[in-house]
């Protein structure tokens, strides 16, 4: 298979502390790699350091050059001057690329009808829940047709059917060839996916890892 990730020995520190220490893990194409631990378990500091936001102190990142990314809602500038329809198209840009197209503005309605936000089109962002900022992001995150996704508490503030509609749209993204990187508190949500590798972190290392799904565990 095709790898869109591998991490090797990645070592993520802020001054003394040591928020990721020695983290391998490889994601290729089709497959779902599922994160999860306790609060300050290095989490979401991982994920951050797959998507580049921060820098590795040590270790090394190869990933595919299409990837998105969706940061927990609370991370989000709501008084950024933007409307929805307008963050969901900038799902669409790549580097070089100076103007947007039919063809983008398209896929973009088509991720906000999927993920049923397309009547938040021309609301600004300020005036939205974090239910529907949540939906914004990951109408952004797949407009962009990604090799790699990578989605931090995705599920956080998404009501049940928003819950179901999210999951359907993984399912549709890994089976078109996608690696799916999803950090959750919540292990009931690895029952939305066929099967995927289970990742849990404690104390910035990967503490236990099993295989989930048809071929059951490791």
């Amino acid at each position: 298979m095709t790898e869109r990730l591998r991490l090797t020995d990645a070592v993520i520190r802020y001054g003394d502390i040591t928020a990721v220490d020695g983290v391998s893990l490889t994601a290729e194409a089709g497959g779902m790699v599922f994160i999860t631990g306790s609060n300050g378990s290095g989490k979401s500091t991982l994920t951050k350091g797959i998507a580049g936001l921060l820098p590795l102190s040590s270790g090394s990142l190869v990933r595919t050059a299409r990837m998105s990314y969706v940061p927990q809602y609370e991370e989000a500038d709501r008084d950024f001057p933007a409307r929805a329809g307008e963050i969901v198209l900038t799902g669409t840009q790549r580097p070089g690329k100076l103007f947007h197209t039919r063809r983008d503005r398209e896929q973009a309605l088509s991720a906000m009808e999927a993920l049923k936000i397309d009547g938040l089109a021309d609301k600004e962002i300020r005036t939205l829940s974090g239910g529907q900022l949540r939906r914004v992001f990951l109408a952004r995150a797949i407009c962009g047709n990604p090799e790699l996704l990578l989605l931090d508490e995705p599920c956080a503030g998404l009501d049940a059917q928003s819950h179901s509609t999210l999951f359907g749209i993984l399912r549709g993204l890994l089976e078109g060839g996608c690696a799916v990187v999803m950090v959750t508190h919540d292990i009931s949500d690895i029952d939305g996916i066929p099967e995927g590798r289970i990742i849990r972190m404690s104390h910035g290392k990967i503490s236990h890892s099993i295989t989930h799904g048809e071929h059951g565990h490791e």
